[in-house]
């Protein structure tokens, strides 16, 4: 069921009456009924596995809890991370590394008579939710959080549908306590997850799937096209996929808080101006890249370490971050790009400083300077997160660097002259109102202003929505991952 359908239209008031008629003690029950069909909604046959996670999770982090046993604490951590990435590696990586394998021992002349191969479909959301539950039983472990009791609220935190598919990836911490709360009807929380959701609709349907019209074809043909056409392509995928998650996650946020349920930051509202690799990863998907610091980072830097070795464990995450993305080698390269700019930064922090102050550069000569390099290897590394293949993204990079003019009325016509001028005016808008909110929600921002502005808004972005948005219904682009 997507966001932007009417059947989730549909299902999100139903959901919202039932749970504020049912009684207090039997609004969980609701909820994880909900959810559970939210999921069904796709396949109701993969409900098994995130049924099978839960249980595991919930026995593994019980027993944790109530032992004092090393020995048979780590076993049952064990049980939980091998029982996830088990499924992970089941249903996303088995065909990856399988045909990895059987190309190794071609080349070296050692066919196989079977293909390693799985006729299976990528379950929805699988890549979130056992991120999800794995964070709950390391925090047990670790004497984060306290192991849940109640079967009911914790299948609830692993399922809750506003951000069971794309995230965020919740903390136990965060999200399951508040399955212990009693939420009353609130007209103003209603208010407040609905502007989140038009705002979401108005991201993702008029901006992301408009700049996706221009993506899809240069990526579609990839030696058709170079030099500013594919620049263009890359800065306006990068737009694209952050107003389509963006634009989920404000979705989701929403449709929680309208339940009472308060749901974690995940994106900064400027970050594609940025001045550096490190700032851009503290406000991008923000709480993947905290669960990556958090459970393989640390881990991994342990204490007293050298700085290449935390430089070189940072690259080492990232790579799997990217691997966490999608099983192909152009994520992987994307996410090592990633990490060796970030230690390209690191290594250069104190020689470019004492080159800055050599130079008395102003302080809005460095910003330029930094804006201009984070945002250029962004695009430059982003070309292999959209690619369908390493040869595709080899081929736009190197293309990227031939001097040629936009392409839009060529023989390879890509969108009319008005649509790329509309699509360019929308980040522009999109933009102008962020620096308005400086930093805030537009629920947020909304609430400061005077009831004509608000309402002004309102009917500005439902237009836009009416009269600019893609009519096809686009899938999220995270619904992939």
């Amino acid at each position: 069921m997507l966001f932007n359908s009417i059947d989730y239209f549909l299902f999100l008031p139903l959901v919202a009456v039932v749970y504020f008629l049912t009684p207090v003690r039997w609004r969980w029950a609701w909820l994880l009924v909900a959810s559970y069909y939210f999921y069904m909604f796709w396949n109701p046959w993969y409900i098994g596995l995130i049924v099978g996670s839960t249980l595991i999770d919930y026995v593994a982090a019980i027993q944790i809890g109530g032992t004092k046993d090393k020995r048979r604490k780590k076993a049952f951590l064990g049980l939980s991370i091998a029982a996830n990435l088990g499924l992970l590696f089941t249903f996303k990586y088995f065909n990856f590394f399988g045909s990895q394998i059987e190309a190794l021992l071609q080349n070296l002349g050692m066919g196989m008579s079977y293909s390693l191969y799985l006729d299976i479909l990528l379950p929805v959301g699988i890549s979130f939710y056992t991120f999800q539950t794995m964070a709950y039983t390391i925090d047990v472990y670790r004497g984060y959080t306290k192991p849940e009791r109640h079967l009911g609220k914790y299948a609830l935190y692993v399922t809750f549908f506003p951000q069971l598919v794309a995230g965020p990836i919740e903390r136990s911490r965060n999200l399951l306590k508040q399955f212990h709360f009693d939420y009353s009807f609130d007209y103003q929380r209603v208010v407040q997850g609905l502007r989140l959701i038009l705002w979401g609709i108005f991201k993702k349907i008029v901006i992301a799937d408009r700049l996706g019209m221009f993506v899809n074809k240069v990526y579609a043909e990839p030696a058709a096209y170079e030099g500013f056409t594919v620049w263009m392509a890359s800065i306006f995928f990068l737009f694209q996929i952050y107003c389509d998650f963006s634009g989920y996650t404000d979705i989701a946020i929403g449709s929680a808080r309208i339940l009472g349920i308060n749901l974690s930051k995940n994106f900064e509202n400027r970050i594609y101006v940025v001045t550096s690799f490190n700032k851009f990863w503290r406000g991008w998907h923000i709480t993947l890249t905290s669960w990556f610091r958090d459970y393989v980072y640390f881990p991994l830097a342990g204490q007293r370490r050298s700085l290449h070795w935390l430089v070189w464990a940072g690259v080492f995450t990232f790579m799997l971050n990217g691997l966490w993305h999608g099983a192909e080698w152009t994520f992987i390269i994307w996410g090592g790009l990633n990490g060796l700019f970030i230690a390209g930064e690191t290594y250069l922090q104190k020689p470019k400083v004492q080159l800055y102050n050599r130079l008395q550069t102003p302080s809005w000569l460095r910003q330029a300077i930094g804006f201009a390099v984070a945002f250029g290897l962004a695009n430059l590394s982003i070309i292999f997160f959209r690619a369908f293949n390493v040869q595709d993204a080899w081929t736009l990079v190197v293309n990227s660097f031939h001097f040629a003019p936009i392409q839009l009325h060529e023989s390879y016509v890509l969108v009319s002259g008005f649509e790329f001028q509309v699509s360019i005016a929308l980040i522009v808008f999109m933009d102008w109102l962020h620096r308005l909110m400086k930093g805030q929600r537009v629920d947020q921002w909304l609430e400061q202003l005077p009831t004509a502005y608000r309402w002004g808004f309102y009917l500005l972005i439902f237009h836009l929505i009416l009269y600019l948005g893609v009519p096809e219904q686009n899938q999220f682009i995270y619904f992939d991952f």
